[in-house]
């Protein structure tokens, strides 16, 4: 099983990721946003008071980048070779004025001069250590960086929320630092403001633009982003969901019972034309060929299982007989009997189709259907269908399903089970669990969902397994060997 999840985490890695929940992708929600007019200066038109304004804002810009300047110079005497260097990239993006020039081109010069670290063998294995958070030591200072205003201020303002109730519980005994990066046009305005207060562990950022940018300023500070990357350092870690690597459930499910042949539905979206294809190509893996009927949704559910079960054909020698005898004739359908199980990713309106049909046909021993929504189902449209899910496994976000199970009490339900919250209550569990969140290719279980971690430091919400069967709607543990 090891293997299995190990190779199924790989080939995840190197397809596109889309990992906001049942979302396509994490910029869906946090597209790239133009930036603001920073010194909220703007061009006037009467009583020539445009150049008046023209004339403030060439001042400003220079104030601006002397202080660039200057800082740079300061952290070049501290012998600060890192931070000269990110403060000459941000010189590089804007027109040098003469006057600066000369001073611009000796801090070049000093980076020129200062010898290149060689990397290792071993260092390429450094980004295996497990988080260090200070969790106990009261000199610590834990910064959280999360927009709490503007665009994505809902989304923020709940994860922000949710990490610092967890350290609360958890009992870190530290300082405690929040910024708004909503407020800033990047991180590295972030980082000017942030780096003063010397953080020993960062939360976030949250938006993808803010998160590439937070890499290159290359602050050495052990950070936990909220937002996939490519690349790691040493001290880069991230949590996000992840729709490709919630499969791993699939899998599990599957090995639970030992499914080795099984009918594959999906239909002709995007989301669920790449499920079906990360899934299959894990599956080939270490299953033949011919045990994977796959199956497109085109007209109706029933014409594809038809199809799948091999009914159509049994149907078809019927007519032909028929025809041949020109009389109707007694029928029965022929229906394949040795696959074990139905895996589908569709919709919900097509998903409730399955099970009823399936128990129409003649099947000597019950096909399980195994559930994986490419699109996110609604919780009012499941309960009102709850009947045709039968012997049923469905996978869902564990933040959006305690109110399906039956007997539930919903009145303690609040908007602190939605996704974002259970985001921080589980980056909580990672930095607390050291020996556990340093496992590699490993499900770990957690009050708010469970987490599996690759190689690189990358960890991923996975959705949970339920079992559904006429009204019973009940979480199902699988079993990690």
């Amino acid at each position: 099983m090891q293997i299995m999840l190990f190779l199924f985490v790989c080939l995840i890695s190197s397809l596109p990721m889309a990992s906001f929940a049942y979302a396509e992708s994490w910029d869906e929600f946090f597209p790239d946003t133009n930036p603001r007019n920073h010194y909220g200066l703007e061009k006037k038109n009467s009583n020539g008071s445009q150049n008046l304004s023209i004339s403030r804002l060439q001042q400003v810009k220079r104030l601006d980048q002397e202080i660039l300047i200057l800082r740079a110079e300061m952290s070049k005497k501290n012998g600060d070779i890192q931070q000269v260097e990110q403060y000459l990239i941000q010189l590089d993006k804007q027109f040098v004025l003469p006057e600066f020039k000369v001073r611009v081109e000796n801090l070049k010069r000093y980076i020129r001069s200062v010898p290149k670290k060689t990397s290792s063998f071993f260092s390429l294995f450094s980004h295996l250590k497990s988080i260090d958070f200070p969790m106990h030591n009261q000199n610590a200072v834990v910064a959280i960086v999360l927009p709490v205003s503007g665009v994505y201020a809902q989304a923020g303002s709940e994860l922000q929320q949710s990490l610092q109730a967890g350290l609360r519980r958890a009992g870190f005994s530290g300082k405690l630092i929040a910024l708004d990066s909503a407020i800033y046009d990047s991180a590295f305005e972030i980082w000017e403001v942030l780096k003063y207060y010397d953080p020993d562990f960062i939360f976030g950022p949250l938006e993808k633009d803010k998160v590439v940018q937070w890499q290159a300023l290359k602050t050495g500070v052990q950070a936990l982003y909220f937002n996939d990357i490519t690349t790691f350092t040493s001290y880069e870690f991230t949590l996000s969901p992840s729709k490709l690597a919630g499969l791993e459930q699939v899998f599990q499910t599957l090995n639970q019972s030992a499914y080795q042949r099984i009918l594959v539905l999906k239909n002709r979206d995007e989301s669920s034309q790449m499920l079906e294809k990360a899934f299959n190509q894990a599956w080939s893996n270490f299953h033949l060929a011919q045990d994977y009927i796959l199956k497109e949704v085109d007209n109706t559910v029933g014409q594809s299982i038809d199809e799948g079960l091999n009914v159509t054909l049994s149907r078809q020698r019927k007519n032909t007989l028929q025809s041949l005898l020109k009389e109707s004739i007694e029928f029965s359908p022929r229906v394949r009997q040795d696959i074990e199980a139905v895996v589908s990713f569709i919709p919900q309106n097509e998903a409730i189709q399955v099970s009823p049909y399936l128990n129409f046909l003649p099947i000597k021993e019950s096909i399980v259907h195994i559930w994986y929504p490419n699109k996110t189902p609604s919780t009012s449209y499941i309960k009102s269908h709850m009947d045709a899910l039968q012997q049923t496994f469905v996978i869902l976000p564990s933040h959006s399903a305690p109110n399906l199970k039956k007997n539930s009490d919903n009145s303690h339900l609040n908007s602190n089970l939605g996704l974002f919250y259970a985001l921080g209550q589980v980056a909580i569990e990672i930095v607390k669990n050291p020996s556990l969140s340093s496992t590699i290719d490993s499900l770990v279980e957690t009050e708010y969902g469970v987490y599996l971690r690759n190689a690189n430091g990358q960890f991923h919400l996975l959705p949970d397994v339920y079992w559904a069967d006429n009204g019973l709607f009940e979480k199902f543990v699988t079993q990690s060997e």
